[in-house]
């Protein structure tokens, strides 16, 4: 019983650090927050955040791999739904819960830590195997590039609005958009 106890306690305290860093990095840069302003927030002393992490920056590292871990699952998972539409659906909500955490690390850019490139570059490679299977001799990168920076702006733009992203509106909106181009 005690250990289950500590084992909440545990919970609680990375809980109020990763909350509390979350909240600091929507109101300034990552360059611009101090481990102590974590604390003062967390609530938490400085012996127990050096007991979990070495530092703000293996904070962030350990947010964002298990971000990562988890959204490169989801993009495996994609192999086994064939509708892409379904598996858009499915995801969609998922990143939505998620929305807060990922705005905020999508905002640290360092040598060490740069989810938003990471989550492009899964997106761009796994769109260009998943379509090299029907084309292999073609060159997929621009098609690639092209998927990653729509999916993750259009995210980008409904999460910073606090809106789930309309998916079947977003359609209708490209579909407007390219006939728009080909017309002008």
């Amino acid at each position: 019983m005690p250990s289950e106890k500590q084992d909440l306690r545990v919970q609680k305290t990375h809980k109020a650090i990763r909350t509390a860093f979350v909240e600091l990095l929507q109101e300034k840069s990552f360059e611009n927050i101090a481990v102590q302003q974590i604390l003062d927030r967390a609530l938490v002393n400085r012996n127990t955040f050096y007991k979990y992490y070495s530092g703000k920056s293996d904070l962030a590292g350990a947010m964002i791999s298990e971000l990562k871990a988890e959204y490169s699952y989801l993009i495996e998972k994609r192999k086994q739904i064939i509708d892409l539409n379904e598996f858009i659906e499915i995801i969609l909500p998922l990143f939505y819960e998620k929305r807060r955490l990922i705005l905020a690390l999508w905002t640290i850019k360092t040598k060490r830590h740069h989810l938003w490139d990471d989550m492009f570059l899964m997106l761009k490679n796994h769109y260009i195997a998943k379509q090299q299977t029907q084309f292999p001799h073609k060159n997929l990168d621009y098609q690639g590039e092209m998927v990653a920076h729509l999916i993750l702006k259009t995210l980008h733009y409904y999460f910073k609005q606090d809106l789930p992203v309309p998916i079947r509106q977003v359609w209708a909106e490209l579909s407007e958009m390219v006939k728009a181009v080909q017309a002008a």
